[in-house]
């Protein structure tokens, strides 16, 4: 068995080996046949290939002689895709069979071509490097000579690359308008286009006047937008009847005024203005004291009782020392208006009736303080003789106490634990200890909560807690409340309308709808519930006015300015006008808007032309008229392909102020970034002056500053212009005529003459004494829009509070806006942020910020804080940073403490501390403790 075993084993593997051995063979003789057939299919495409060359020979030597061949000119992108297009129209493609060995010229002109599809654009870069060296090495003596200047190095590349689009992107005061001149005049003089075939655009009438003075005598087309527009419309049809800006803002505001009738609006309007136009902000969304006392400051919340006793006291005495109503929260503020609105009459703050009773306690030591009830409630009117008298006050008076705590009983996080016990016991403690004063003295107490805000529950517990007590609520009609906010909240009104204005303007040069609008809302605002029900009732007044303000136009058969670009629009795009232009010149680009960028775009799409954009990104302030910071920091999303250059160098001031305004515009992450630098060796100090007092004239600071400058320029003042600018129209009144130092004010401009005198003067180791200088000329007063594109040697700044219109002005930094912008503007006051740069880089010499020192801007602040390199020896408070001011001197078994308290004491900081007095002479007297700071910047 065994061996028959062996056998079959033995038997088995020989048929196998023999049966591999014929797989093998098979499969030698498979491969080689494949090997003969890929052999014959190479020498198959090498036939087709040289048959190929063969049959287009003449246009491979042509396109290689020719098309591959950059001519010594700039090569733009498209002229790149149009050499791309030539060769493949003229030549078709195919590969070079794989181990081609035959080295023929037109094999090697062929592998050029090849080459120079994959390889163009880096050949093209190339190229283009070469010209600009050679170009500007050519031109060097045309550009020094060309206009009263020399060009700079960054101007000259600018002018020099010819691509389809190029965004210039420019510093203040570093030549954009010259630039813009120098392209042109390039253009012309090389004979790369004719005059008729340049459009120069820009946006405001002055800018377009301006280029055609120094452009218009070369033929070339100056225009603004609109004028471009409208001669696109004239074209075929009859011309329109257009209606002006200012006629328009008029319109929206009588359109207002006409809709105040209808009940449903007035209440709708009346609400927005008192509860909506600045959005409650929880003090829980605070990370630090600091932060919410700086929100309080910057937002005012004035209540209107307080607003109203203040204008009528102001209007009816000469002595200003009534102080308004400044409630300690935006919550407080609404129930004071709600009383006030009701006919509830009420006191804020007004000390505990009985206080001396719970002074004389001993079993209150530990709490003893000055008791002041958030709100006093008077039942049966204001009895100044019944309260004082304290006869039964349970039957006039009700106390309200306003918690700021949550449905948990949590404190906002940033108070502070005290006495030992964490903030939450703390508040708890006194909520208990406040009750258990009005439970020993009998007192009414109602109680209000922050929660019932966030739950919107706040008015209907108001109205039932006061209704318990028998309050009867006379509420006020929609027309008296309106009334009543005209006199108290007059500018807050005017803020809603310019708010409507500004996004009228957007909504018209974004065509959306709004039901596209609302559903945005809802969107981009999911996190915060209330912000979209508070949008919502503004767009419901704004589609009231915008339905009004689209009938008025038919009914008188105008158009405004946004339905001009749009139907120029409408008219490229059906070719109804067919235009010529080879380049379209752009200054001041960022102020563009949807429209006319979609404009600018169906010029470019009917025909093919080059654009050569300028602008500013850090200058674009003209959100109000439509323009969108996007497409400007997304240009070639918009455009297409672009060469981005820049040109940095300013020729209108120095370090410190480029360091300083530059750091500053670019805390805003959308801004593009570019280093600016100083075209001449000056300087260009910044200063503070912290010598303004709250609600007084500024004639003596303006006064004080001139006298400053005097010392420092002698009679060479007389030959520096100056200028003073402020945020608003109305930042004029702080300034006052006056005959000791005559002031005059005539249309926005100041006629100051006044007598300097520099006791002492060291010129040279001489001392002069008495100098004097006669002070007597013009000074203009301008906003910082207005002041846009101008300069001068020394610029005041006299708008640098905090507050709803200061600078940043906290009303116009709308988050509705954002529903109609792209999406890069939404930086926490992005727009008041660069308005603010604006009006630093106006100096060519000197700037000045001219603040109340408590009260100075977040702006102000953040630059003070960050450039001065030196502190101040001023006194802070511990708890919110603001500037402390000597109280009184107090005398005890140590010697005498000077005690002083936190100037934010109005906004609810109570922080006192007391100092060792060292010195007799240093001890302060009371209303004589301000101090005036002016210093340069950075060691200036």
């Amino acid at each position: 068995m065994q061996m028959i075993f062996v056998i079959i084993v033995l038997a088995f593997f020989c048929i196998y080996g023999y049966l591999l051995y014929i797989k093998k063979k098979e499969t030698a003789k498979i491969n080689e046949q494949k090997i003969v057939a890929e052999k014959q299919r190479l020498q198959k495409l090498q036939r087709e290939y040289d048959e190929h060359l063969a049959l287009y020979a003449n246009q491979i030597n042509i396109l290689v002689y020719n098309t591959l061949t950059f001519k010594k000119k700039y090569c733009s992108f498209t002229d790149l895709l149009n050499k791309f297009d030539e060769i493949k129209s003229t030549v078709p493609i195919v590969s070079i069979p794989k181990h081609y060995v035959q080295n023929n010229d037109l094999h090697i002109a062929y592998k050029k071509i090849l080459e120079f599809l994959k390889e163009g654009e880096s050949l093209r870069n190339t190229h283009n490097t070469t010209f600009i060296e050679e170009e500007r090495l050519r031109c060097q003596n045309y550009f020094n000579e060309l206009l009263s200047n020399p060009l700079d190095v960054q101007q000259i590349d600018a002018i020099l690359h010819d691509d389809d689009n190029i965004l210039v992107i420019a510093g203040a005061g570093c030549g954009k308008t010259t630039t813009v001149q120098g392209k042109v005049n390039y253009l012309l003089n090389n004979n790369l286009t004719s005059s008729n075939q340049i459009l120069l655009l820009s946006f405001a009438k002055k800018s377009a006047d301006d280029l055609k003075e120094k452009l218009g005598y070369l033929g070339v087309e100056c225009r603004t937008f609109h004028s471009l527009a409208y001669q696109i419309i004239k074209e075929n049809d009859r011309p329109v009847d257009i209606m002006s800006p200012d006629e328009s803002e008029q319109l929206i505001v009588d359109i207002h005024h006409r809709l105040t009738a209808e009940n449903d609006y007035l209440s709708s309007f009346n609400d927005f203005v008192i509860n909506d136009l600045r959005q409650i902000k929880n003090e829980n969304e605070f990370e630090s004291y600091k932060d919410y006392m700086n929100y309080l400051k910057d937002s005012e919340f004035q209540s209107i009782k307080g607003m109203l006793s203040q204008k009528r006291f102001s209007k009816n005495s000469t002595k200003k020392t009534l102080n308004n109503e400044y409630v300690k929260s935006a919550e407080e503020c609404f129930i004071a208006n709600f009383l006030f609105l009701n006919g509830v009459e009420y006191s804020y703050e007004s000390p505990y009736i009985y206080q001396e009773e719970i002074d004389a306690d001993v079993n209150y030591d530990k709490h003893k303080k000055r008791y002041r009830p958030d709100f006093a409630i008077f039942m049966n009117g204001y009895n100044e003789t019944l309260i004082s008298s304290c006869l039964n006050p349970n039957e006039n008076i009700i106390y309200l106490e306003h918690y700021g705590i949550d449905e948990k009983g949590n404190t906002p996080q940033f108070f502070q634990s005290k006495d030992g016990m964490s903030s939450r016991d703390y508040y708890k403690n006194i909520m208990e200890w406040k009750d258990e004063i009005h439970n020993l003295y009998n007192t009414n107490l109602i109680k209000s909560y922050s929660y019932e805000f966030k739950n919107n529950s706040i008015e209907e517990n108001l109205i039932n807690n006061l209704i318990s007590y028998g309050i009867k609520l006379k509420p006020k009609s929609n027309v008296e409340v309106y009334e009543i906010i005209q006199e108290a909240y007059g500018k807050e009104i005017d803020a809603v309308i310019t708010l409507i204005k500004t996004f009228i303007g957007l909504y018209k040069s974004n065509n959306k709808s709004f039901e596209e609008i609302i559903s945005s809302n809802i969107e981009m605002f999911s996190y915060d519930y209330s912000l979209i029900k508070r949008n919502e009732k503004l767009l419901d007044i704004i589609q009231k006015i915008f339905i009004s303000y689209q009938q008025e136009l038919e009914r008188k058969k105008k158009i405004d300015f946004n339905d001009l670009i749009n139907y120029a629009k409408k008219k490229v795009e059906n070719n109804s006008f067919i235009h010529q232009y080879q380049y379209i010149i752009v200054d001041e680009f960022q102020d563009i808007s949807i429209n006319r960028y979609e404009l600018l775009n169906s010029l470019k799409k009917q025909k093919y032309c080059k654009l050569f954009a300028v602008g500013d990104d850090w200058q674009s302030i003209y959100r109000f008229t439509g323009s969108d910071l996007t497409l400007f920091s997304r240009f070639e999303n918009f455009f297409g392909h672009t060469v981005t250059k820049r040109i940095e160098t300013t020729y209108r001031f120095a370090d410190p102020l480029i360091s300083i305004s530059s750091q500053f515009v670019l805390k805003n992450p959308n801004q593009r970034a570019k280093k600016l630098r100083a075209g001449r060796s000056i300087k260009t100090d910044v200063r503070f002056d912290y010598n303004k007092s709250e609600g007084q004239p500024i004639n003596l600071n303006i006064l004080n500053i001139l006298k400053e400058l005097y010392i420092e320029y002698g009679k060479d003042l007389t030959s520096k212009s100056i200028t003073i600018l402020g945020r608003y129209n109305f930042d004029i009144n702080q300034i006052e005529e006056s005959k000791e130092i005559f002031i005059a004010k005539e249309k926005g401009k100041l006629h100051i003459k006044t007598l300097l005198i520099d006791s002492e003067i060291d010129i040279e180791g001489h001392i002069i004494r008495d100098n004097k200088l006669l002070f007597d000329r013009d000074i203009n007063y301008l906003t910082v829009h207005k002041a846009k594109g101008l300069e001068s040697d020394i610029v005041i700044l006299i708008n640098c509070e905090t507050g709803k219109f200061g600078f940043p002005a906290e009303l116009s930094d709308d988050k509705i806006l954002n529903l109609l912008l792209s999406g890069d503007d939404n930086y926490p006051n992005g727009e008041e942020r660069r308005a603010f740069y604006v009006a630093l880089t106006r100096a060519k010499e000197k700037f000045y910020f001219l603040a109340d020192k408590n009260r100075q801007s977040k702006f102000v602040r953040e630059i003070y804080n960050e450039h001065v390199d030196y502190q101040m020896e001023t006194l802070l408070c511990k708890k919110c940073d603001g500037e402390l001011q000597f109280i009184k001197n107090i005398s005890n078994k140590f010697g005498i403490s000077q005690m002083f308290g936190c100037r934010n004491y109005k906004y609810g900081c109570d922080y006192t501390c007391f100092l060792k007095d060292t010195s007799s002479e240093s001890t302060p007297e009371k209303g004589n403790n301000q101090q005036r700071y002016s210093m340069s910047v950075l060691g200036i």
